[in-house]
């Protein structure tokens, strides 16, 4: 029961005006700025795609196209390894 209190819960609910003000649900601020890990977390991302399309191409047998995607795919990689350090 402790557990449950300290989470927020009641037994009895409180009225509506006064759960409105009170502040049950705590308000999310959205960050102006990412981290440092949702930056590299994004450029994994991006890589990650680049090579799906790379393999997409090379299936279509388009293999100029899936080439370059794979490229492009190591370029940012080895960022992604510099930016780390």
């Amino acid at each position: 029961m402790k557990s449950n209190a300290s989470a927020g819960f009641k037994s009895k609910p409180l009225p509506e005006g006064i759960a409105a003000t009170h502040g049950t649900q705590p308000n999310i601020e959205e960050k102006k700025e990412k981290s440092e890990e949702e930056h590299f977390k994004e450029l994994e991302e991006e890589v990650h795609r680049l090579l799906e399309q790379s393999a997409t191409a090379k299936v279509a047998k388009n293999n100029n196209d899936a080439l370059q995607k794979a490229k492009e795919a190591a370029t940012k990689e080895k960022k992604i390894r510099s930016l780390r350090e």
